[in-house]
């Protein structure tokens, strides 16, 4: 799928409230920390430099659909997130003791929007900077780089969907903390008492905590956008619906006919079928600004930020450059060819259902002999099954 203007102006503005955190959090920890003013430049400088790096890093991962739940990533969700482990890195260099500040929890944290080496960089880098702001010993850096390269571990079992592969991670979690903590505050002072190890148990405790307060809430954050991010580019007040109309009613009303039906085909072979409605409805999107119309749609359809999912439905547009290699997109394919075909009729020559029946099963068998649908993962029965539903619609009303 080609992608064009793929950082849209929407996306920039959160990339600069990213900065914005950035900056806000780095002076307060660097004044929490009574750092010198040549030495707050120069943690400036290194902040500049990883900040630029790491939204190249993002943008990069967009691109290759290599985030977590890439479609409901947005640049928002990542502005939330990192501000969260700002927070939570603040809130340990003040009150966490030496050592036993649950940071292990970072890239746990991270992992909700980043892939795994994303929230390693990033963990790593608020781990690098806090022990630049405190001059912290070798042995508690080390500490804290190795909570970090732990919990980037965990996180794998913290995204599993069996209850019982996440409660064996929180226990791993409390015991790896704890264990660290120690452990390495042996190797600093060369001494452990019963205190030390109430000290790890707290700081174990308290990074399970966090971790059953956030993933939850994040979590259920982008499971939200899931069911709400196709609907919100459905509303009828939406920017580019009202653009569809102004450019021709008639165009209009076959994207929202073709929406309709391609919903109710994927609902009944349990496909997404908000995917298919709102690849339906901006299926011809490109008619707007015209030749090279799956350009054009593509183009538009990234600056209005849409789902890649939905921006793969457009790009198959007619199976022009590339055949439908979904099921939603198969679907949408068979139901613009349909009302397509039946809208080139007049009403007079649709009156008959009978009429209606054989240019339906005329247009969808003809497609599927040239293999249309080969790539699509479409099944016989649910293609026989679409075909159905959309040879008994009264396509027209």
């Amino acid at each position: 799928m080609r992608q064009t203007d793929r950082f849209s102006s929407i996306r920039s503005i959160y990339a600069i409230l990213i900065a914005l955190i950035f900056i806000a959090a780095n002076t307060l920890l660097c004044s929490l920390a009574s750092v010198l003013i040549d030495k707050f430049f120069c943690i400036i400088g290194i902040n500049i430099c990883f900040f630029c790096l790491f939204l190249l890093l993002i943008i990069r991962r967009r691109l290759e659909n290599k985030l977590p739940e890439f479609n409901y990533i947005s640049y928002s969700k990542i502005a939330i997130v990192v501000l969260i482990d700002w927070a939570i890195t603040i809130a340990c260099s003040v009150f966490a003791p030496d050592f036993f500040a649950p940071l292990i929890v970072l890239p746990i944290v991270a992992s909700a929007v980043f892939d795994d080496s994303l929230s390693n960089v990033f963990s790593l880098y608020l781990v690098i900077i806090t022990s630049l702001c405190y001059d912290y010993s070798i042995y508690m850096v080390l500490c804290y780089i190795t909570m970090i390269l732990f919990g980037n571990l965990l996180t794998g079992f913290f995204r599993r969907t069996e209850n019982i592969q996440k409660l064996y991670a929180l226990i791993m979690l409390f015991a790896i903390n704890t264990m660290v903590s120690v452990i390495f505050y042996y190797f600093n002072y060369i001494e452990l008492n019963l205190s030390i190890l109430v000290y790890g148990i707290v700081s174990g405790l308290l990074a399970c905590l966090i971790t059953i307060c956030t993933l939850p809430a994040l979590g259920l954050m982008v499971e939200k956008e899931q069911v709400i991010v196709y609907d919100a580019f459905l509303d009828p007040d939406f920017s580019l619906c009202n653009e569809i109309r102004k450019f021709s009613y008639i165009e209009y009303q076959h994207a929202k006919r073709i929406s309709a039906l391609s919903r109710k085909c994927a609902k009944a072979i349990n496909a997404n079928e908000g995917l298919a409605a709102c690849g339906a409805f901006y299926y011809r999107l490109g008619k707007i600004e015209g030749e090279p119309m799956i350009d054009n749609a593509i183009r538009i359809a990234n600056n209005h930020c849409f789902p890649n999912d939905v921006i793969q439905i457009i790009s198959e547009y007619g199976g022009i450059v590339s055949l439908p290699s979904t099921k939603e997109s198969a679907i949408v394919h068979m139901v613009d060819s349909v009302v397509t075909k039946v809208e080139l009729f007049d009403s007079d020559s649709m009156s008959s259902s009978w009429n209606q029946n054989m240019v339906i099963y005329q247009t969808i068998n003809e497609l599927s002999q040239k293999g249309f649908y080969d790539n699509s993962g479409l099944t016989m029965n649910q293609f026989l099954v679409i075909r159905e539903i959309l040879a008994n619609e009264d396509i027209l009303a």
